[in-house]
């Protein structure tokens, strides 16, 4: 059962060194209608200490924020080179200074229950996520934090379009075996093409091999990428992966890529069915969930499942990924949730939480009230 080899995994990498290559970044959303407080008032409540920042977002353009003392800051060179600067802001998209983003080393993990906000320790957490590529998987599994770390499967159905042709794919399981042990990043999938009004017979792959070294890999460890419509499976490193039309989809620790936009060169799109779900979602629910339990949903998705769906290749994307908004409101509005951040220095950790949008658009969060707070750790 796939339930219980997880379940076997987190608790034997809870008594490992095993444990901090579990994550590589937090994917679990908190339940944008739980008031984390309790009775203790609005969950805003948890925003009220920390200094306040309103940082005014363009629809076009980007935004620069210094978190330590909080400031919006002007760009007098390149941004990719300089150290002034620790997130920004374009449109509805969050970026730190790191990885593709930046050359500093700022990194983010969240979302976080609101409620870590009043902590004056940064919470213990496996590593903090640089910017990195990513698309419709982005949101594939839910982080449990600590003592585990695990990654637990939402088990969304993701339609994944090269050209004409399309597939639909479910994410399994993020563990499996080798020689006795369970190992992170040996993905379990089933996917099946949609032709018309039916689909060609499922398959399930075990042993997709995004270990990549461990949860420090050197951007020269190779991963395993999968063509979906051969079903070959050619182990690449991150650049080569980028170079190549081999594959659909690319294994690397908890990211899954796309072959396309800055994904790779060969067009491939693809859609998460269960992405508007993702807000609402809560670690009890999602680890309540199986293979099994979970396989009507991928059998009923077919091509009309995705009619007027809008797919993407793979686009930067950082830890604040899409959380850090609720866009189930009639009005979208920030996300219930807190975040660790670390500096571009890498020296300072600050906790950040979003209060309010003023005057949002459909491109724009228009004003964000945020509360930036350092803490200890």
């Amino acid at each position: 059962m796939i339930r219980k080899s997880l379940a076997c995994a987190a608790a034997s990498f809870a008594v490992t060194t095993l444990l901090t290559g579990c994550s590589d970044s937090a994917g679990s959303k908190p339940d944008a209608g739980t008031d984390p407080l309790g009775d203790a008032g609005p969950a805003a409540t948890a925003f009220d200490s920390g200094a306040e920042l309103r940082v005014t977002v363009p629809e076009r353009g980007r935004v620069f924020v210094k978190l330590n003392p909080p400031a919006v800051v002007a760009m007098g060179g390149e941004p990719k080179t300089s150290p002034a600067w620790d997130v920004a802001f374009e449109g509805f998209d969050v970026y730190t200074n790191s990885g593709v983003s930046g050359g500093g080393q700022a990194g983010a993990l969240g979302p976080l229950d609101a409620i870590t906000f009043l902590g004056d320790t940064a919470p213990s957490t496996p590593f903090l996520s640089p910017d990195k590529s990513g698309g419709a998987f982005l949101d594939w599994y839910a982080y449990e934090g600590s003592p585990t770390h695990a990654l637990w499967s939402r088990y969304h159905v993701v339609g994944v379009k090269d050209g004409a042709r399309l597939w639909k794919v479910q994410i399994l399981t993020y563990y499996g075996q080798r020689d006795g042990a369970f190992i992170s990043a040996l993905y379990k999938i089933r996917y099946a093409e949609l032709t018309g009004a039916s689909a060609s017979a499922t398959q399930e792959l075990a042993n997709l091999d995004g270990t990549a070294g461990g949860a420090q890999a050197l951007p020269t460890t190779p991963s395993e990428c999968l063509d979906l419509a051969s079903g070959a499976r050619t182990t690449l490193t991150p650049e080569a992966a980028r170079a190549s039309s081999a594959w659909h989809l690319c294994f690397r620790r908890q990211s899954i890529s796309v072959n396309g936009e800055i994904g790779g060169p060969r067009g491939i799109v693809a859609v998460d069915l269960g992405a508007e779900n993702v807000s609402r979602d809560t670690i009890d629910a999602i680890k309540s969930l199986t293979a099994e339990s979970e396989k009507p949903k991928f059998d009923a998705a077919t091509v009309a499942s995705f009619d007027g769906k809008v797919f993407r290749g793979d686009r930067v994307v950082s830890g604040f990924g899409d959380a850090w908004t609720d866009r189930t409101a009639s009005t979208i509005k920030p996300a219930n949730a807190a975040w660790l951040v670390v500096s571009a220095d890498g020296k300072q950790k600050v906790l950040v939480g979003f209060e309010a949008f003023e005057n949002p658009t459909t491109k724009s969060p228009g004003t964000v009230v945020m509360r930036i707070k350092p803490v200890k750790g």
